[in-house]
């Protein structure tokens, strides 16, 4: 059975509304024309309440699969004794941005009373075509640090004689770049011929328990990482080969680039940045996203704020979508960080390295106290600002 894994539609993302749902309607498309059956691992929506709008969309794209002939079958079995009344095999999971309380509906449990998706939360769902059966058991997302007890109390089970499929959304431990209070890979349920998870925008193949595990990552945009650069698409995974193989969609192009700058003037910046965009408009891309970092070093005298991109994002406008950001220090501000950096490997306090900066601040203004004396009158309870008085007219 070829089976199409598909997620993040991320539906009524604002930055990119139109993008959302034109490369959903994309993936939705191709995908119902190859596979057997889809599986939809969460965030087709990126709220909890969306938009009518949003919704009208997401009808849109639903639509595609229903109009199809089908020749695989759904049965369905629920923990709370939900019935199935999508008659498709198109099989989804709400994700973390469309989780809500238990008592309350959510998005694609409205897709779900409309007909239009089998909800496969805390569900066994089987697909039937000809003589082949495939299990899907899904766990719709939860906050992370809840995840392993959500778990716990599922305790998803293989089904035998069929190809098991273990679908959730959540972040996993060893896909981090920091450990975080997430699923780990170890955690996952042993058993399954096939682990589906959504939630990360990258799309990759991992192996857990020596079963393939499928994140077919978002089909649009959404936080403008350097991983993001790959195309958007989606897996088809063929259950009796075990081939995997990612399909593009035709997104919306994205670039990032960083910039690394060394004693450069505000003119030096813009040119920099100005060149990156005009080399990537050269090589053909149309209409794309580039988020472009600036980080390094300003000539002596220059500040951060006396660098602005604002007219380049003009300038380009109606040619891409950019997001221009910088983090830039001053040759000034890096003489002074490593003084205070010498001083800290010397052993020397908090309070300590206060006071050697602020004495040499006030000696290079011909002040008459020195930093020690400001610093002993000023954490006096009472009386700091007399005392300084005093000791400026001693000295006058």
């Amino acid at each position: 059975m070829k089976l199409a894994i598909l997620s993040d539609f991320h539906l009524g993302y604002e930055r990119f509304a139109e993008d959302a749902f034109n490369q959903a309607m994309k993936a939705m498309t191709l995908a119902s024309a190859e596979a057997d059956a889809l599986l939809l691992p969460g965030d087709l929506f990126d709220s909890k309440i969306p938009k009518p709008e949003t919704m009208a969309q997401a009808i849109d794209i639903f639509r595609v699969p229903v109009s199809r002939k089908w020749a695989a079958g759904v049965e369905f079995v629920s923990r709370d004794g939900r019935k199935n009344l999508c008659g498709i095999p198109v099989i989804a999971i709400h994700g973390t941005h469309e989780s809500r309380a238990k008592t309350l509906v959510n998005p694609v449990q409205m897709l779900e009373r409309a007909g239009l998706v089998v909800n496969a939360h805390a569900a066994n769902v089987v697909i039937v075509n000809d003589e082949e059966r495939v299990m899907i058991f899904g766990l719709g997302g939860v906050p992370d640090s809840q995840a392993k007890a959500a778990l716990e109390v599922l305790d998803p089970k293989p089904t035998s004689g069929a190809f098991s499929i273990f679908m959730f959304h959540q972040s996993l431990r060893e896909l981090l770049p920091v450990g975080e209070d997430c699923l780990s890979m170890e955690d996952l349920p042993e058993g399954f011929d096939l682990y589906v998870c959504g939630h990360v925008h990258k799309p990759k193949t991992e192996f857990v328990n020596n079963k393939r595990l499928v994140i077919p990552g978002s089909t649009v945009i959404t936080q403008m990482r350097k991983d993001e650069e790959m195309g958007k698409g989606f897996y088809l995974f063929d259950t009796k080969t075990g081939a995997c193989e990612f399909r593009e969609i035709g997104s919306r192009p994205f670039f990032f680039r960083e910039i690394e700058l060394k004693e450069a003037s505000p003119e030096d910046a813009t040119n920099a940045v100005r060149k990156t965009i005009s080399d990537i408009l050269k090589s053909g891309a149309k209409n794309p996203v580039i988020r472009v970092r600036v980080s390094g070093t300003l000539k002596n005298g220059t500040s951060n704020s006396s660098v602005s991109f604002s007219h380049i994002s003009e300038e380009f406008a109606a040619l891409a979508f950019l997001s221009v950001e910088k983090s830039l220090d001053s040759k000034e501000l890096e003489k002074k960080i490593g003084e205070l950096r010498d001083l800290r490997q010397k052993g020397a306090s908090t309070q300590e390295l206060g006071i050697a900066l602020l004495g040499k601040k006030l000696k290079e203004k011909n002040f008459l106290l020195n930093g020690e004396q400001i610093f002993e009158v000023l954490s006096a309870k009472k009386g700091g600002v007399e005392k300084i008085v005093d000791e400026l007219l001693r000295n006058a």
